[in-house]
């Protein structure tokens, strides 16, 4: 009995983590032709998160639950960027790479 309450716990775990990919990207803009090392990007989730850019302007989230979600970038030099990232269902990794001279602030009616 205890073993297949395990085995029942295990597969609800991964069932659960099947619906979530690792967000992947790189913080740049083509117009400056310049990338981001150290920018704070903030993601929407519940509870959000927020990481920083390495030295290649490269970040990571994991285990991000599919949807669409705010992304917040802060730059030193600049006022921060507000734009969207959608993490597909079914897929184990998104590349979320932000152009921050592409972002497209959302609209105020947007649901998220």
């Amino acid at each position: 009995m205890l073993r297949r309450l395990g085995l029942a716990l295990s597969f609800l775990i991964l069932a659960g983590s099947a619906d979530a990919a690792d967000v992947y990207g790189q913080v740049y803009d083509t117009l400056r032709d310049k990338t981001y090392p150290g920018a704070r990007i903030w993601m929407g989730t519940t509870p959000a998160r927020e990481t920083e850019s390495d030295e290649e302007a490269r970040f990571w989230f994991r285990d991000v639950p599919s949807g669409v979600y705010l992304v917040r970038i802060s730059l030193p030099e600049r006022d921060s960027i507000t734009g969207r990232v959608l993490v597909a269902s079914g897929l184990s990794v998104t590349i979320a790479n932000l152009d921050i001279s592409k972002i497209d602030p959302p609209e105020e009616d947007d649901e998220y």
